[in-house]
């Protein structure tokens, strides 16, 4: 009879046992997605990241910034981009779009992304120049001809290194999207480069950038963008410069610079980035979704940015505004001090110069 008890109990403990090793399988695959997609440790309310660990449950809540007004073509752009991630994961992706400077300077905004308290950010080559050299390259005078050669140009190889080369400062770039070509907007008219002599232009905080209105023969003056409709109204500075003519139009410039001179000095890519430690945390299906899904909808914004060009223009030019078109081979001619100081050995590497060059030529 004891070794039949005894029998009886060693068979039960065996069930018992089976049974648990089964509920630790399922625990562990269930453990499989992450608590956090965020990579970051900060809270959801804070806009970052949250995953629950149910893999037909993960929500993704993420922010994104754009320094341009609302309605900008940066805006719109990022309200697409919304619209498509939602569509196409379900609703499981969330993107909140936050235009207008509303979380910070351009400066405070890319921090943000660095250290993961904002997701996503859509912001100029110019402004990333003070992170890292990889943009350098892009301040350089006429070295797009126009948008569209340059958007061309901004798939080669060449420029998507220097996406690449983002990942050192801890941010993935995605993609280019577009700030556009620069003119000057003045308060009174440039019809050639002799008439800029002595002009206060406002320039970005870029060195080279300010070098550029210097070997054209202007005063290059740093101002921050809140600053620059009450310096021109002022007689602070008598131009603006480092942005384009639909920028002009939503900042309301043309009412204080009535006379804008298409000088065309400078193309400015604007790199749609992600805070590293988040992409390198999402799944490459995701990843994937994010890419197409950004993608479409630049090719949105880029239409939003042919339609603004010529809708803005044209009502600036109803409300006064005078619109000036230049020979620009004295101005290409004067800015070759700007290659020869900046394009070297302790500067952008000239191999690079010439291989964003040959993409260019491919392009045209």
């Amino acid at each position: 009879m004891k070794k039949r008890i005894l029998s009886f109990v060693l068979a039960m403990a065996m069930v018992f046992s089976l049974a648990a090793c089964g509920g630790n399988a399922a625990s562990s695959s269930g453990n499989n997605q992450p608590a956090s997609s965020s990579g970051t440790s900060q809270p959801a309310a804070s806009g970052s990241t949250n995953a629950t660990a149910a893999p037909d449950a993960v929500k993704y809540n993420w922010t994104v910034s754009s320094g341009l007004a609302v309605g900008s073509s940066w805006d719109l752009g990022l309200l697409k981009l919304a619209e498509l991630l939602s569509e196409r994961s379900d609703g499981a992706i969330t993107l909140t779009v936050h235009s207008g400077g509303t979380l910070g300077s351009a400066k405070e905004c890319l921090e943000g992304v660095q250290m993961g308290s904002i997701d996503f950010i859509v912001e100029s080559s110019a402004s990333l120049s003070n992170f890292t050299d990889a943009m350098s390259v892009f301040d350089l005078p006429y070295l797009f001809p126009n948008a569209e050669v340059a958007r061309k140009a901004l798939e080669g190889d060449a420029a998507k290194g220097q996406l690449d080369a983002l990942e050192s400062i801890g941010l993935k770039g995605i993609n280019y999207w577009e700030n556009g070509i620069y003119a000057i907007g003045c308060t009174k008219p440039i019809n050639s480069l002799a008439e800029l002599k002595g002009l206060r232009v406002r320039s970005i905080d870029s060195a080279l950038q300010a070098d550029v209105y210097g070997a054209l023969g202007a005063m290059p003056v740093v101002l921050s963008w809140g600053d620059i409709y009450t310096s021109l109204q002022q007689g602070v500075v008598d131009a603006v410069s480092s942005t384009t003519v639909p920028n002009m139009f939503t900042a309301n410039f043309y009412e204080v610079a009535p006379y804008i001179t298409l000088s065309n000095q400078g193309y400015s890519p604007a790199p749609f980035i992600c805070n590293l430690k988040l992409w390198q945390s999402l799944p490459a299906d995701i990843q994937d979704l994010v890419v197409s899904c950004a993608e479409e909808a630049r090719a949105y914004h880029y239409e939003v940015c042919n339609e603004q060009m010529a809708d803005f223009r044209t009502q600036m030019e109803q409300k006064g505004t005078t619109f000036i078109e230049v020979d620009t081979t004295d101005w290409q001619a004067a800015v070759q001090s700007v290659y020869d100081k900046y394009v070297g050995a302790d500067g952008i590497d000239p191999a690079l110069v010439d291989a964003v060059k040959a993409d260019v030529a491919a392009a045209q």
